[in-house]
């Protein structure tokens, strides 16, 4: 389950990304469908700071909630410093349950993160960090022991592959009560 938790996770992670606006540009002007009404109290100086990214995902967490389902509160990622991490339990039909997550994150949180996220600079928890550093070496790939984020150690080990599933493997070892899904933005 935690593979697919964690494919879920990338594969949400990308898609968020993809629809992230350019880091410095306005979301102003943009189709009623990209600029996500709910949201655009973050986006609208093209900007998105802590504040306004722990409001967006409270504002989430208090809409999944509201649907009937249970949320865990966020933490902060070892991963990156910067995502937060929550636990949402699923229960009764999964259609019902996936469009009110959709709805939620739609609402709430779909561009505001990735935003905040990719606007700021990434560094993971030292001891994840060199956990990972060990398990790439031990896996025969390049790490000098100096990066600071998942895509520092991308690009220093040529093996993106390895390297998230380094840091997943150490995530789950060092950090065994956060929740099962943690993005990696490389």
């Amino acid at each position: 389950m935690r593979a697919g938790s964690l494919v879920a996770g990338l594969v949400l992670a990308a898609a968020a990304a993809g629809c992230a606006p350019d880091a410095g540009r306005s979301v102003r002007g943009a189709p009623e469908e990209t600029s996500l009404p709910g949201q655009r109290w973050a986006l609208e100086d093209g900007r998105v700071d802590a504040a306004e990214y722990g409001r967006a995902m409270n504002e989430f967490i208090s809409c999944v909630r509201g649907a009937g389902y249970e949320v865990t509160d966020p933490v902060l990622s070892p991963i990156d410093g910067l995502s937060l991490l929550y636990q949402i339990t699923p229960s009764g039909d999964p259609a019902s349950y996936n469009a009110a997550v959709q709805r939620c994150n739609l609402s709430h949180l779909s561009m505001v993160e990735p935003t905040y996220v990719e606007s700021h600079p990434k560094v993971m928890e030292e001891t994840l960090r060199s956990a990972v550093v060990r398990c790439l070496r031990g896996r025969g790939r390049t790490a000098s022991g100096d990066e600071r984020n998942a895509t520092e150690l991308a690009e220093t080990a040529r093996d993106e592959p390895a390297v998230v599933e380094c840091i997943t493997e150490s995530r789950v070892r060092l950090f065994p009560e956060l929740p099962d899904e943690a993005v990696v933005r490389i």
